[in-house]
């Protein structure tokens, strides 16, 4: 699995944060999310997915 962040989309609310801040971060400067790694470890696919689905404004991007 892989996951991105769409910059133009997110708002800085840190719901992907909070679910799981082992693959998303807050960007230095700006405070928008990123993805620290893109490939993502098969035992945090479930927390990925669930940052994507709980994302606010759909900022999240999964390629499964």
């Amino acid at each position: 699995m892989k996951v991105c962040v769409d910059q133009a989309k997110c708002e800085t609310n840190g719901v992907c944060v909070k679910i799981c801040p082992e693959i998303f971060t807050f960007e230095p400067g700006n405070k928008k999310a990123i993805a620290k790694i893109t490939d993502v470890p098969e035992d945090l696919e479930e927390k990925c997915r669930e940052a994507f689905q709980k994302c606010p404004v759909g900022a999240i991007c999964l390629d499964e």
